[in-house]
């Protein structure tokens, strides 16, 4: 089911500090306890050896410090960038990566991070806004290297430039998990559009995978992506999405493979459509949270550079299980503007009617999406977003808009810093049930469910594994047999699949087959196959790990 490029391991556990690895505490201060400017530079990129390679495996930051850069680091070696969990106090804040003045007293367009290689960041925050109230349009992540690995988890991001993580390269593996993106509004003078979250421009996405995190007051939309751009595989689970301006995501249609499930999508994409550019062909034919069309390459007039992906037949698209509602201000909006605007719908007709074309779309799935109030305990920043809808709409023009409620006590500079504890809390009190029996939306405000979802139910029985895992296959390279290795730490339904090294599904060791917990071996045999790279797929549920081998004859 999965045709995922790059070897993948998929676990919410992303990142275990073991004592047998190397740490580096990275300063915020000096000795005299004053800002040491690019301290990502002196401490982390000068740590080489003169091979060129990293001296520790580990870069750990001081919680509730503010690391200043006015140029980016640029990472060519794995990194591994973290923060202990925490904790409830302005002092044990997540360390925030933010932008200041260069020595001409400017903000220099330089981002956070600029990566070569693969990178892995926990319970860090990030924001191109100065505290002396400058602005950078650069990025939060950059990517320079195809085929690069890009594992977050408990970060958060305030107020950045342009596409917050930014990619024109190919092959990436995304993995967001319990990640806060707030306040990504547009500055004076400022693109009306941005910043989005992921910006992805004429490169290729093996796999984006975003669960459990939280998108909140945005102006972009939080996934845009070309549509000559395929995402092989992309998960979107257990997401909370509120005041989200221009949409969710720009190219649903440049999905091959899309599982979209147990999400809120809550006044998302309330700018609407113009009725001007929908008559013109330039935006949707209608305005929908959930966009889909048939990949470029197999349209018609696709042009000649286009390569043939993947026939329609064979994408599997699920949306499932989620919940979308819109405050009566939102609709407000676009009823005093209906002569230029058209609201959004769920599901637009174009991609209603191949959700329900089951023979040229097989395997696509719209069910059990439902339209409620989720009744959110804490948040703000609505009737700002309103005041700006209608001042587009009036004005031709977007102002800043956003919510801290402590803004009172530092109301020139607070965007620059994390307030923390973060002010909005998305539970809910609508009775909303998911696919897997959780809340819908991001578990990080259920935090008893969401260890469940982390960790799964492990059986005290010594003798079942305690974590679902994919060896590698022995031997590799092999030919024409060999032996596949999993773990289940629970009963259920199991595929283990291979796919060749453009996505083609060519064999089906297992196929939704059910099998309890415990510990499997597999031999396959690959007689009647050429040699090459293939790659195996073990799904169970929401768990998905994938491996290489190499068949050599």
């Amino acid at each position: 089911m999965m045709k995922i490029f790059l070897t993948l391991f998929l676990s919410f556990s992303v990142l275990s500090i073991a004592s047998a690895q190397s740490i580096m505490d990275v300063p915020a201060n000096d000795n005299e306890g004053n800002p040491i400017t690019n301290a990502l530079i002196q401490y982390v990129v000068a740590d080489t050896n003169e091979n060129g390679k990293q001296l520790h495996d580990i870069y750990r930051l001081e919680r509730g410090k503010t690391y200043f850069y006015n140029q980016s680091p640029v990472f060519k070696n794995p990194i591994t960038l973290v923060a202990d969990e925490p904790g409830d106090t302005d002092e044990t804040k997540p360390p925030k990566i933010i932008i200041t003045t260069n020595d001409e007293g400017e903000v220099p367009y330089e981002h956070c991070i600029t990566t070569f290689a693969n990178l892995t960041i926990k319970n860090i925050a990030f924001t191109t806004t100065s505290i002396e109230e400058g602005y950078s349009w650069a990025n939060a992540i950059l990517l320079q290297a195809d085929d690069l690995k890009i594992v977050l988890e408990n970060c958060y991001f305030e107020l950045i430039g342009w596409g917050m993580i930014e990619a024109v390269v190919n092959n990436t593996v995304f993995i967001l998990d319990r990640c806060h993106v707030r306040n990504g509004t547009v500055i004076p003078d400022g693109d009306e559009w941005v910043p989005f979250f992921f910006e992805i421009d004429t490169g290729t996405v093996d796999s984006l995978i975003v669960r459990n995190s939280t998108f909140f007051n945005l102006q972009g939309s939080i996934i845009n992506i070309e549509q000559q751009s395929p995402v092989n595989n992309f998960i979107f689970d257990h997401n909370t999405c509120v005041n989200v301006v221009k949409g969710f995501s720009t190219a649903i249609h440049a999905h091959l493979n899309s599982t979209i499930t147990n999400n809120i999508f809550y006044n998302v994409s309330t700018h609407g459509a113009l009725l001007t550019d929908i008559s013109t062909g330039e935006d949707q034919i209608q305005n929908g949270i959930i966009n889909v069309d048939t990949l470029i390459s197999n349209e018609p007039n696709a042009p000649d550079s286009l390569a043939h992906i993947m026939d329609e037949a064979n994408r599997e698209i699920v949306v499932s299980n989620n919940a979308y509602f819109y405050t009566p201000g939102v609709k407000d909006y676009w009823t005093s503007h209906s002569d230029s605007v058209e609201a959004p719908m769920w599901i637009n007709s174009r991609s209603q009617a191949m959700f329900d074309d089951d023979a040229t779309w097989p395997n696509f799935v719209a069910e059990n999406n439902v339209e409620i109030d989720p009744g959110f305990t804490n948040f703000g920043g609505t009737d700002q977003m309103v005041a700006q809808l209608n001042n587009h709409r009036d004005n031709s023009a977007f102002g800043f808009w956003g919510w801290d409620p402590d803004s009172a006590d530092y109301p020139e500079v607070h965007w620059a810093f994390l307030q923390w504890p973060l002010p909005e809390d998305f539970s809910y009190s609508a009775n909303i049930t998911s696919t897997d029996g959780y809340h819908v939306g991001s578990l990080v405000y259920y935090p008893s469910e969401l260890e469940d979802y982390i960790l799964t139910d492990i059986n005290e029985n010594t003798n079942v594994p305690t974590e679902f895992s994919l060896e590698q296959n022995y031997p590799n390279p092999f030919n024409p047999t060999t032996n596949i290795k999993f773990s289940l730490v629970k009963a259920g339904e199991v595929s283990l699949v291979i796919y060749n090294a453009i996505g083609q599904e060519i064999k089906s060791v297992l196929k939704n087959q059910h099998l309890n917990a415990g510990a499997y071996q597999n031999a396959v045999d690959m007689s009647g196959f050429s040699s090459g790279v293939y790659f195996y797929t073990l799904k169970q549920k929401n768990n998905v790990h994938v491996q290489k081998m190499i068949l050599m004859k």
